[in-house]
């Protein structure tokens, strides 16, 4: 043991104690004070550490019940809502095998041809939104102080009919284009358009093109003519408001100009012959020929149509209050005149 000058002992400060060595706490110092260990993370409760899953899983559900549930249309089948004047929303299952169910193989490709000049002549090039038109829907109705235009494509009104309401909102536009954007996704265009033909209202709460052959012209999709298939898709864009002359058998002079609005359209598109065409016009209204056909025919090329066939103010009221697939739709597209 270490001793003083004076001759007492003591402790040399710098030497650790053996002693304290064996019983010092496993502490850290801090000052002349002790503190103790952190709890380990992994100690923390265990609701804060579930939370942000639970975060995820709740904006995931929510992301899924906002989405249209198009994966259903894969295979079929979907119960669809639809409307009538008189009885008001009823429910129907729609889907391949079921009754009334047409494939597009054995549909005339006429047919085809008039509801895709009609509704979407950019079908087969789009992804289902087609912005094109979109923009021009926009200056259009800017111009006009209202809407007198539409920009939905064939795949927006499957996902629309399928899934969605009537109402006018935002919500529901940005929910069907959504749903259109994932459609394109996992169906073909021909399934597509499929869906759209078995599906879509010809007014008389006439639903699907099977029923809607039978009912105007008492013929199977396979065996209409273009002028036929011009009449048919005629009445698209608003079924109870403009069928008015496909049930009574004689176009109205608004029919007459939608009519030759869609055949030059097909024409232009290559889907009809000028032979075709000029048969339809002579024999369009039902057998009869359209006004003015003879200037029509006897020209080199059919005389230049006005820039759009407006509709009147009734037809723009019932198409507004309209209970089809489409009421949204353009409703001012005109004809073009046919290229050489």
């Amino acid at each position: 043991m270490p001793v003083s000058e004076g001759g007492g002992s003591t402790f040399n400060s710098q030497a650790p104690s053996r002693l304290s060595e064996q019983t010092a706490p496993s502490s850290t110092a801090t000052g002349t004070g002790l503190t103790r260990r952190k709890k380990p993370l992994n100690n923390r409760p265990k609701a804060r550490r579930w939370l942000p899953l639970v975060v995820v899983t709740a904006m995931i559900i929510a992301l899924w019940a906002y989405i249209p549930p198009v994966y259903k249309l894969r295979f079929g089948p979907v119960t669809v809502t639809r409307y009538d004047r008189h009885f008001g929303a009823t429910r129907a299952v729609v889907g391949p095998g079921l009754r009334g169910w047409i494939s597009t193989a054995k549909i005339s490709k006429h047919a085809l041809h008039a509801i895709i000049a009609e509704e979407d002549g950019r079908f087969y090039e789009h992804h289902g939104l087609d912005l094109d038109q979109m923009r021009k829907s926009y200056l259009v109705n800017l111009h006009r102080g209202h809407y007198a235009r539409g920009a939905s494509t064939i795949s927006q009104q499957v996902v629309k009919m399928a899934f969605l309401t009537r109402e006018k909102t935002l919500s529901r536009k940005l929910r069907e284009a959504i749903g259109t954007l994932l459609m394109e996704m996992i169906l073909t265009k021909d399934q597509i358009l499929e869906w759209y033909i078995n599906m879509a209202e010809f007014g008389d709460g006439v639903y699907g093109i099977e029923e809607g052959c039978w009912h105007y012209f008492k013929t199977k999709p396979e065996q209409l003519t273009v002028a036929q298939a011009v009449h048919l898709a005629l009445v698209l864009p608003s079924p109870n408001g403009w069928s008015r002359g496909l049930r009574r058998k004689v176009l109205t002079p608004f029919g007459q100009r939608r009519f030759l609005a869609i055949l030059n359209t097909m024409r232009n598109m290559g889907f009809v012959t000028k032979t075709q065409w000029t048969a339809a016009v002579t024999t369009g209204d039902f057998g009869r020929p359209l006004s003015g056909y003879t200037t029509l025919v006897e020209a080199p090329e059919p005389t230049p149509a006005p820039a759009t066939v407006s509709p009147t103010a009734s037809d723009q009221e019932k198409a507004a209050d309209d209970d089809g697939q489409d009421s949204d739709e353009a409703i001012d597209a005109g004809p073009e005149e046919p290229t050489p």
